[in-house]
């Protein structure tokens, strides 16, 4: 009778654990993914966001464009590997002046200070939450952010250390290139043909 009633009972315990260990896998592949693609989310929300206000939509892109290269100079001065490098792998790839590599078909650049998603989607938040100064959104934006950031350590494409400094490499660079749309924008108002009119800014 014991055998009977401990058997039944067994297959459950596993049945669940079977349940629970696909959960979890489809968990993580999907936070895998949205941490990946995190940046582009970003990307193409903030184009939607800013695609009636032509003069931040464009330093917005100019943003883009240069955060991205900002990265690439900034880990080939430092040369950083990333922790899932092997050690001796990474010297052989310098010596041979091998930045990058190829995993699963797509390029794969060996060095990791800083990351360059934590730099992507810092940049997005802060210049949207500058740009438009609604909290909701930000508070959106963080959550992508740290999605993002927490997929990157996770799945040790980067340490702590490379993340944060990308944040904040990110998220300055974000403020500093608003500030430049702004003058951009002060610097286009200009006066109507009626003297006692109101004033146009050129946005």
């Amino acid at each position: 009778m014991v055998t009977i009633g401990v058997s039944p009972l067994f297959a459950s315990v596993c049945i669940n654990i079977k349940i629970s260990r696909y959960s979890m896998e489809i968990f993580l592949e999907l936070f895998d993914k949205i941490g990946f693609l995190g940046p582009v989310i970003l990307n193409i929300t903030s184009g939607y966001l800013l695609w009636d206000k032509q003069t931040l939509f464009f330093y917005y892109i100019f943003g883009v464009c240069f955060d991205v290269l900002l990265n690439l100079v900034l880990k080939g001065l430092i040369q950083m590997p990333r922790p899932s490098e092997n050690i001796q792998t990474f010297n052989l790839a310098l010596t041979h002046g091998k930045r990058f590599l190829f995993k699963n078909g797509m390029p794969y650049d060996i060095f990791g200070m800083p990351s360059g998603h934590a730099q992507s989607v810092f940049f997005s938040t802060l210049f949207i939450y500058c740009a438009l100064k609604k909290k909701y959104i930000l508070y959106g934006y963080l959550l992508m952010s740290l999605i993002v950031t927490s997929q990157r350590v996770f799945f040790m494409h980067h340490t702590p250390l490379q993340v944060f400094v990308g944040a904040v490499v990110g998220g300055g660079l974000g403020v500093f290139v608003y500030y430049l749309a702004r003058l951009n924008m002060k610097g286009h108002i200009t006066e109507k043909l009626d003297d006692f009119g109101p004033l146009s800014v050129g946005f």
